[in-house]
């Protein structure tokens, strides 16, 4: 059951009266890296935030940004005899070059012409109602993440299917290459007894069997065939969000290439090194798909 390293959630709630929305983006990375935004926030809240999203989340870069409604922000008055005081200054300063409407356009942009009433002080029932509000938006994140994963079992697992295809037709080939070498070797060795060089018949035949078993994959085959078993047991079997999956696949991969390279050094074949070139071409493909999940 895989879980993809990317998503999005949010969910939005009202805390004391005031709205309050949690986005979290995750993106793809080694380890884990979360990062908050959020105003005005405690420097508890950081480490409180921190210690719920690991409780989803165990790799992957985690944005986390928190947006307060306006109802906690002051409402604003304007300070008519600043503003007027102030235009009046502007325009003596500048005798005149600037108009009355360019002066008040500038002094309405100052923020001590506005009067604002003192915001209410945020206690800690807000702050635990913006973290249970992180909560909703962190399981959203991650039925997302699980939505995404589904689609990348489905890829993994058809490029499995065409590995093991690749592989079934190299198991084939195996047994008709070490035939095809042997009755070379034998037509050759056939040729050098009717010449007149002494052969020792015993060493002749202990070295026959060396040459055959070094062209023999049979071994690298049955290993191959291991590893696809246990990709798709890890892939399919039941796991939660916190299971670092794609690291065991990745390390599946590399057991996988490594066979299928020794496999295409060892055949000296054209067949079955067109099949290695077809399994080593998939297991790179989905070692791309594998570095989105988790």
């Amino acid at each position: 059951m895989a879980y993809s390293m990317t998503g999005y959630g949010t969910a939005k709630s009202t805390v004391d009266g005031v709205d309050v929305e949690v986005q979290v983006k995750s993106l793809n990375h080694r380890s884990l890296d979360i990062h908050v935004n959020m105003p005005t926030m405690p420097g508890q809240m950081e480490l409180l935030f921190q210690r719920l999203v690991r409780q989803f989340v165990s790799r992957g870069r985690i944005d986390l940004t928190v947006l307060i409604g306006d109802e906690r922000k002051a409402r604003a008055g304007l300070n008519s005899a600043l503003l007027e005081a102030r235009v009046t200054t502007l325009g003596s300063l500048f005798n005149g070059a600037w108009t009355r409407n360019k002066c008040l356009e500038f002094c309405l942009a100052q923020r001590d012409v506005w009067e604002f009433e003192q915001s209410p002080v945020m206690g800690d029932a807000f702050y635990e109602g913006v973290l249970e509000t992180a909560r909703l938006a962190l399981e959203v994140l991650t039925k997302a993440r699980r939505a995404e994963g589904r689609a990348l079992e489905s890829y993994l697992l058809n490029a499995l299917d065409e590995i093991d295809t690749s592989h079934r037709a190299a198991l084939a080939r195996a047994p008709e290459r070490v035939s095809e070498f042997r009755q070379a070797l034998t037509e050759r060795l056939s040729v050098l007894k009717e010449s007149s060089v002494e052969v020792d018949s015993v060493r002749l035949a202990t070295e026959v069997a060396l040459l055959a078993d070094r062209i023999d994959v049979t071994e690298e085959l049955t290993r191959i065939a291991t590893h696809l078993s246990a990709l798709r047991f890890l892939i399919q079997q039941p796991s939660d969000p916190l299971v670092c999956l794609g690291k065991k696949i990745d390390f599946y991969l590399q057991e996988l290439n490594r066979e299928a390279t020794t496999m295409a050094s060892k055949s000296r074949d054209t067949i079955l090194t067109r099949h290695t070139i077809d399994i080593r071409t998939t297991i790179e493909s989905i070692r791309e798909q594998a570095a989105n999940i988790q």
